[in-house]
Parts: structure tokens; sequence; C-alpha cells
């Protein structure tokens, strides 16, 4: 992430603003949009909550029928690292007790490092996100 930062941040038009300061409302123009949400597919937990506030916003649907079927809530921006903490690859989502990442599309070049360190790899595009997540939850 840091690297990431230290490329983009002299890009025009980059912006880097924090959870806590949305919270706060130093940042008013990225308030949340007020999404509406059913209530039985609604994150009942405070991991729920705050994976969902992190993560992208077409992954939330998948998201919020793991939230709704009790599984543990993933990690976003889960960086991958090697024994000396060197970063391997990143996924939107991970589980990493369970092994399981999801990567968007740009990510997809990063998928043969988690598949090296024995991770099973679904594709945020994947249809039907939410079913293949529970499976390899359940594996």
């Amino acid at each position: 992430t840091l690297r990431l930062f230290t490329l983009l941040q002299s890009l025009p038009n980059a912006w880097w603003i924090t959870r806590q300061g949305v919270q706060a409302g130093h940042y008013p123009e990225f308030a949340p949009a007020g999404e509406p949400q059913d209530s039985t597919t609604q994150p009942d937990s405070d991991d729920w909550a705050e994976a969902m506030e992190l993560a992208a916003e077409p992954l939330h649907a998948a998201m919020r029928q793991r939230a709704a079927a009790s599984l543990p809530a993933p990690e976003v921006g889960f960086e991958l690292t090697d024994g000396k903490g060197q970063v391997l690859a990143e996924a939107e989502l991970a589980w990493p007790k369970e092994r399981v990442a999801v990567l968007h599309g740009e990510q997809a070049e990063e998928a043969a490092a988690f598949e090296r360190a024995g991770w099973r790899v679904l594709s945020a595009a994947e249809d039907a996100l939410a079913e293949q997540v529970a499976k390899s939850l359940a594996n």
C-alpha cells in the first residue's frame, strides 16, 4: 500500500483520505451515500460493517449474502507477504485462516502468487461470487 501511495501521490487529482476523517466529517464530498440495505442481509457485526465500508462497492451484494449466512468477515486489502515481510500480492478480500482470496480484474496477475502459497483464488467478476466464497470457506 505504501509503495502504491508513493507511486501515485504525484498524479493530478489524486486524493488520499482516511476512514476516520470521513466519519468525522472532514471530507463531506466523500460522505457515504446511505446505500439502502435489506434488513435480512445487513451485516450485523462490527467486523462485517467495517469490511463493507472498506470494500469496493461492486462486492457489497455478495458480502451482504455472506454476512447474512453468518460467515466470518473478510480482511479488505489483504497483503500476502513472504517470510521477510515483503508484499508478494494483494487481494481485495481475503479470509487468511481459510486461505481464500477474492481479486479484482487488475489484480489478476497476482493470482499466481496466492496459488503458489496454497490459496484458493476467486475473481470479483465471477458469477455467483457469494456462493463460491461460501463453498471455499466450507472446504
